[in-house]
């Protein structure tokens, strides 16, 4: 079900971008995305949830979805029986957590792309 609403909801131009969460869980996917459009993401903790458990969890056929407007996105999902939630936004030039951290683009850009050439000692 919910791989057939996202495909469906990319299909008719809804979405912006689209990350499965299976490789790292909501915070490699929202880094990637904010990485790949250098815009930042404002992510809201969960409360019921652990935040290791929230930020890294890897459950297939969850998604980030980028949308401009959340409601159709969400009445789509409920009518599909798939459960679906407004986790943050995007937006600035940070990755941020609430409550948790606050992550600078640039410093994230430098320590993704620069670990490998530091360890190799080039």
């Amino acid at each position: 079900k919910v791989g057939d609403l996202v495909r469906s909801l990319i299909l008719s131009d809804q979405v912006t971008v689209c990350h499965d969460l299976s490789d790292g869980g909501l915070i490699a996917a929202a880094a990637e995305m904010a990485l790949a459009s250098n815009t930042g993401c404002a992510l809201k903790a969960a409360a019921s949830t652990a935040p290791h458990a929230y930020l890294f969890g890897e459950d297939q056929a969850r998604y980030l979805v980028a949308v401009k407007d959340a409601a159709p996105i969400l009445a789509a999902a409920q009518a599909a029986g798939v459960e679906a939630a407004v986790v943050g936004k995007a937006g600035g030039a940070d990755l941020a957590v609430e409550g948790l951290f606050t992550l600078p683009l640039a410093k994230l850009r430098a320590e993704h792309e620069g670990w490998m050439p530091a360890y190799m000692g080039g």
